[in-house]
């Protein structure tokens, strides 16, 4: 399943699975990121396929859950918190 493009000017939060700390980039961001250092533990976590593919599909469920409620500026809402 491939990282889809519709995504790519989404803005995407990932959280450090140790400390929790989370970081938001755009999806394009991450489809070719392969690591992230944390800001907060400084724990380097390798950005896999699989927690890319999960990542993507969170934040296109929640377009789909989200559908017609863009902002006036044709800007999807903002990701959760």
């Amino acid at each position: 399943m491939p990282l889809s493009e519709s995504l790519h000017s989404v803005e995407m939060e990932f959280r450090c699975s140790n400390c929790g700390l989370g970081f938001v980039k755009p999806g394009r961001w991450f489809k070719s990121a392969a690591q992230h250092r944390c800001s907060g533990c400084h724990r380097l976590t390798y950005l896999t396929y699989p927690k890319k593919l999960a990542l993507f599909d969170r934040y296109a469920k929640l377009l789909i859950t989200r559908s017609g409620t863009r902002d006036d500026d044709g800007r999807p809402p903002p990701p959760l918190q």
